[in-house]
Parts: C-alpha cells; sequence; structure tokens
C-alpha cells in the first residue's frame, strides 16, 4: 500500500486500484502490484483509470446575499462575467482576495451551475473565512 499526500490530506490506495484489468496484462499487473507500482494502458481501457481527487482543505460553504451576482473572471468590476448566482444557489467560498481600491472578492464555485469566478464581498461571501488566495 502506497500513501499519497494532497494539500495536507493523506489518501492511501493500492497499486491495484490505478491499474486498468485486461486479459492481454494481467501478468503485468499483478507484478505492478506486487512491487508497488501501477502501469496504466495505452489504449482505450486507459481511460477506466481511476486517480485521486485534490481536496481544497480551506473551502467553506457560502452564499449569494441577493439574485443576478455576477461571477467575474477576475477580482475587479471590468473583468467578464462567467455567470450569475442567485440566493437559492449553493456556494463553495475557496478564498479572498484584496482588489482594486481597497476592495474584497471571494474565490467561489457556484455548485448550483459549476460556475468558478469571483463575486465582490457585498454580493456573497462564506459562512466564515477561509484566508487569503
Amino acid at each position: 500500500m502506497r500513501l499519497f499526500k494532497g494539500l495536507g490530506v493523506a489518501v492511501a490506495a493500492t497499486a491495484a486500484v490505478f491499474a486498468t484489468v485486461s486479459p492481454t496484462s494481467a501478468s503485468t499487473q499483478q507484478a505492478a502490484a506486487l512491487t508497488g507500482t501501477a502501469q496504466a494502458e495505452t489504449n482505450s481501457a486507459a481511460s477506466n483509470t481511476l486517480l485521486a481527487a485534490p481536496v481544497d482543505v480551506n473551502a467553506v460553504s457560502g452564499s449569494f446575499y441577493t439574485d443576478g451576482v455576477n461571477i467575474r473572471s477576475a477580482p475587479n468590476y471590468d473583468a467578464s462575467v462567467r455567470g450569475l448566482g442567485y440566493r437559492s444557489h449553493r456556494v463553495t467560498v475557496h478564498c479572498g482576495i484584496r482588489g482594486p481600491l481597497e476592495s474584497y472578492w471571494w474565490l467561489i464555485t457556484n455548485n448550483t451551475t459549476g460556475v468558478k469566478g469571483y463575486i465582490h464581498q457585498n454580493y456573497g461571501g462564506p459562512s466564515i473565512n477561509p484566508g487569503s488566495c
């Protein structure tokens, strides 16, 4: 068993989890599992290989304070709008950053629509401060 660490979160996984099973490579995979290494096939079965997803340990829940909040591509009012947020939407707040003219912006993901971007602190925010970006 190998221990993989990412962003302060340890994930234990066996080499067999990362290997793709096919009749032509069973002996290779058995050897890989015994030595603690894994090889992904180069054929179409490789798309079935499992990988550990990164975890954002500082992210917290949040909300939009009003409907129609602009989710922007950068922490300023001149940045393009990627989507809109509404009070009924679920939000994950990743971190905060100071913008122009001492404004404060949150990097968020609108979990309802999947849009990730920045919102000004006046229009939404976290339940607790997740820290700086």
